[in-house]
């Protein structure tokens, strides 16, 4: 009994330092709601603004945010989701200023202090896009 028991609690700290070592950062998209919350509560966040009746397109931008980053977290909104449409909500309700759309903005002390542009027009190739996330994100989390 009693070595069974350190057993299983050797396999929960290996699983806790394992789990540790792996972090990596994530992209969650939150509901409007969510969004002026974590804003209330936060001075300092990476939000992606989506702004896509395409899901393709908004995967595209998720996907590309997620294969950019290590160890931060980024919260996504889409403002041409239904619930922001059916809400008739603008970017104050949801807690944010000055926005950029179709962008990756790193907001400090509430403000935009920098961002990248996701949208597509405005890059030569996807590896052009890609190479100026990872930049954005490297300077921004440095």
């Amino acid at each position: 009994m009693k070595k069974r028991w350190i057993g299983g609690l050797a396999g929960l700290v290996l699983a806790f330092i394992l789990a540790g070592c792996g972090a990596t950062g994530q992209v969650e998209s939150l509901s409007p709601e969510e969004m002026k919350e974590y804003m209330e509560q936060n001075d300092s966040a990476y939000i992606l603004i989506n702004s896509t009746e395409d899901q393709k397109e908004r995967k595209e931008n998720i996907n590309l945010v997620k294969e950019s980053i290590e160890s931060i977290n980024v919260k996504e909104i889409n403002f041409l989701s239904e619930e922001m449409l059916n809400q008739d909500l603008n970017k104050e309700d949801v807690g944010l200023s000055n926005i950029v759309l179709e962008a990756l903005i790193y907001y400090k002390n509430g403000e935009i202090n920098d961002y990248v542009s996701l949208s597509n027009s405005d890059y030569s190739s996807n590896e052009d896009k890609r190479e100026n996330v990872q930049k954005f994100i490297d300077e921004t989390s440095s």
